[in-house]
């Protein structure tokens, strides 16, 4: 049974229809000078699909049927929520996302970590998550701005501060000598999915806007230096992977990864970014390609990969 929800959450995502695999472009309203709408244009997420409970805050269910207060969906919501408002200038769609940012702090626990993968049951990894710390980082930052109130700018420095901390002491980033890497999925796999790596950039990026402490600029151009070297890695020869352990990337995060480099180059300006976009971009013109990569991905679905828990993919 968990095999068909899979195989047809895997044809939604193919077709578009998946809440969680919608199309991401390049936001519209952020900024490289100051924390505004985010970098990702989230505003999809905000859907009719989206279940939410009676505080207004979005539910998931797993293929085995647990439901779970995700926060990286809560956070990608409120996010989306929030260019919505920055669109519309609809004082409704603002009340929402500080809802969201509440939530974020009530759920932030005293070391700044919010349980992240354990609320799916997730057996393969340990709860913590780059990606998911910083995306809340975000959201807190861009709650400080609307609100000035302080706690959301306290709330956000030591949630980012703890997914800084090396995952040998329980934090989410892997450090290697001079390289950064940032774990959206920490385990002594050493995982690196590259969107996640890619979306943890962001929080630290719309922290250097707000804070004057130079440690984390340092620490953020470490890491992009780091994604430049890696991004070969990366490269099928016909195809991205998701992972450093050759994952191949779905159709969606494929696109996605064109994005997050299209949107990294316009922040950074490293050429290697650039490069890389536009040689997968180039990839998916060719059908045989795109058709390679499907049936690569098909089988990876189906044999439950050591890396990743199955029971924990979000069907709702």
């Amino acid at each position: 049974m968990k095999i068909f929800k899979l195989l047809k959450r895997w044809f939604r995502m193919l077709c578009g229809k998946s809440a969680f695999h919608v199309k991401q472009g390049i936001g519209k309203y952020y900024s490289k000078q100051s924390v505004k709408g985010y970098y990702n244009d989230l505003t999809n997420k905000v859907c009719d699909s989206t279940i939410l409970d009676s505080q207004g805050i979005p539910i998931n269910t797993t293929i085995a049927g647990i439901e779970a207060y995700f926060p990286i969906t809560i956070f990608q919501y409120g996010l989306g929520l929030y260019d919505l408002y920055l669109e519309t200038h609809d004082k409704k769609r603002l009340s929402q996302f500080l809802n969201i940012a509440k939530w974020a702090i009530s759920h932030l626990d005293e070391q700044g970590m919010w349980n992240c993968m354990a609320t799916l049951h997730d057996q393969a990894h340990f709860t913590q998550s780059s990606m998911c710390q910083s995306e809340g980082v975000s959201v807190l930052l861009r709650a400080y701005v609307e609100t000035q109130e302080r706690q959301f700018l306290e709330k956000a420095k030591l949630a980012l501060d703890f997914m800084l901390r090396d995952i040998e002491n329980g934090g989410t980033t892997l450090y290697q000598q001079e390289d950064v890497i940032f774990q959206e999925y920490v385990s002594s796999h050493n995982l690196s999915v590259l969107n996640g790596w890619i979306f943890s950039l962001f929080g630290l990026y719309d922290f250097t806007l707000i804070s004057e402490d130079k440690k984390y600029q340092e620490i953020l151009m470490k890491s992009v230096d780091t994604l430049c070297r890696f991004l070969p890695k990366y490269d099928r020869g016909f195809w991205s992977n998701y992972d450093l352990k050759k994952t191949i990337a779905s159709p969606a995060y494929h696109d996605l990864h064109i994005m997050q480099l299209e949107l990294l180059f316009e922040l950074f300006q490293r050429q290697e970014f650039t490069i890389y976009a536009t040689k997968w971009s180039n990839y998916q013109k060719k059908k045989l390609f795109q058709i390679l990569a499907m049936m690569i991905k098909l089988k990876q679905k189906i044999f439950k990969s050591k890396y990743y828990d199955i029971n924990t993919s979000l069907v709702k």
